[in-house]
C-alpha cells in the first residue's frame, strides 16, 4: 500500500509520506526496491525503514556486495544518497515498510538532537547513514503502530491526520528506543550466534498458542540455559522475557478490542488468562484504563 503526495500538516513541513509494503515475487536473489527522488536535485532522501520479514541490504552502485543491511525485526531512520546507493531485498516474499519523510519534517522534531543536527549540517557524507548507530528492535508498541498503518476511516483528511499522528508516533518510539540504548550500561554487543537464539526465542514466546512455557524450557528450545537466556534477551530487546510478552499480549488485547467484534472476555481467552478479571487488571495497570473502555467507546 502507498500514499504518496500528500501535505499532512502546514505546508513545508512533510512534503510527502510514503507507506510501501513490500511483497515481492519478483524471482531474483536480489529483487531492488526503488528509491524516491530526493526533494532536490542531487540532494538525500529520509526513510524510517522497518524490516518484518527478510533483510534491507544496501549496495553502492555497482558494487556486488552489500555495504549495510537491516536485518529481520530491525528498524532505523536512514539518510540516503540516492545516486549513489541502491537498496534491495534478500530474497523474494521480503516484507519491509519504509515512510519516507521530508528534511522539513526532521527538522521540526529533531531541531536540537545532536545525531540529527551531525547529519545535516555535515559537509560530507557517507552514501548512507543512520540515526542510530545500531540497527533497534521492531518492539510491540512499533509492531502495534505499524499494524494500524492501513487502516483507513473513509475520509481523506481524517486519513491525512490518522497517518500524520502515527507516523510521529513511530519517529518517537524511535528517538526513545535510540536513548535507552545509548544509556544501557552494557551495549548491544551479542554475536551473530547468540542473536539468532534470541529472535528465536522470542518468536517461540509470541506464538506460543496456549502454551505455559517456563524460562528453563524455552532456553533449551533455542540451545541455551536459563542464565544466557535472560541476559541475552533483555540485551537484545531491552527488556525482560516476561515484560516483553506482557507487552505484545496487551497491545494484541488493545488491538482486538479496537478492531474486532469481540468481548473482553473473548479477549482474555485468546490471551491465554483463566479469569477475564485478571486480564482486565493486567490491561489496567499497562494502559492506564479498563479494556470495557475501548468497547463502550465503539458506536
Amino acid at each position: 500500500m502507498t500514499q504518496s503526495g500528500e501535505e499532512l500538516t502546514l505546508k513545508g513541513e512533510i512534503r510527502s509520506v510514503e507507506i510501501t509494503y513490500s511483497r515481492t515475487g519478483v524471482d531474483q536473489a536480489e529483487p531492488e526496491m526503488p528509491l524516491p527522488p530526493s526533494e532536490k536535485p542531487g540532494g538525500w532522501i529520509y526513510q524510517m525503514i522497518f524490516v518484518l520479514k527478510g533483510e534491507a541490504l544496501f549496495f553502492k552502485r555497482g558494487a556486488t556486495s552489500e555495504s549495510a543491511r537491516i536485518g529481520s525485526q530491525l528498524h532505523n531512520l536512514c539518510c540516503i544518497k540516492p545516486g549513489s546507493l541502491t537498496m534491495a531485498l534478500s530474497s523474494p516474499g521480503d516484507e519491509i515498510i519504509c515512510i519516507n519523510l521530508s528534511a522539513a519534517f526532521l527538522d521540526r522534531y529533531l531541531y536540537n538532537d545532536p545525531a540529527w543536527q551531525k547529519i545535516r549540517t555535515a559537509s560530507k557524507r557517507p552514501a548512507l547513514v543512520t540515526l542510530a548507530k545500531s540497527n533497534m528492535h521492531i518492539t510491540p508498541e512499533i509492531s502495534a503502530v505499524l499494524h494500524r498503518l492501513d487502516q483507513s476511516s473513509g475520509d481523506p483528511v481524517c486519513d491525512r491526520l490518522l497517518l500524520e499522528s502515527k507516523v510521529m508516533e513511530l519517529l518517537a518510539l524511535q528517538i526513545s528506543q535510540r536513548g535507552q540504548l545509548q544509556n544501557a550500561s552494557r551495549s548491544l554487543n551479542l554475536k551473530k550466534e547468540e542473536m539468532d537464539k534470541m529472535v528465536a526465542a522470542r518468536d517461540i514466546l509470541i506464538n506460543a498458542d496456549g502454551e505455559q512455557l517456563s524460562l528453563r524450557s524455552l532456553a533449551h528450545l533455542v540451545g541455551t540455559n536459563e542464565f544466557n537466556l535472560k541476559r541475552d534477551f533483555k540485551i537484545a530487546f531491552g527488556s525482560t522475557v516476561y515484560n516483553y510478552l506482557t507487552r505484545h499480549k496487551m497491545e494484541q488485547a488493545k488491538r482486538m478490542l479496537e478492531e474486532e467484534d469481540i468481548s473482553v472476555a473473548e479477549v482474555a481467552s485468546k490471551l491465554n488468562y483463566k479469569y477475564a478479571t485478571h486480564f482486565s487488571v493486567a490491561f489496567k495497570k499497562y494502559f492506564g484504563y479498563l479494556p470495557s473502555r475501548l468497547k463502550s467507546a465503539k458506536p
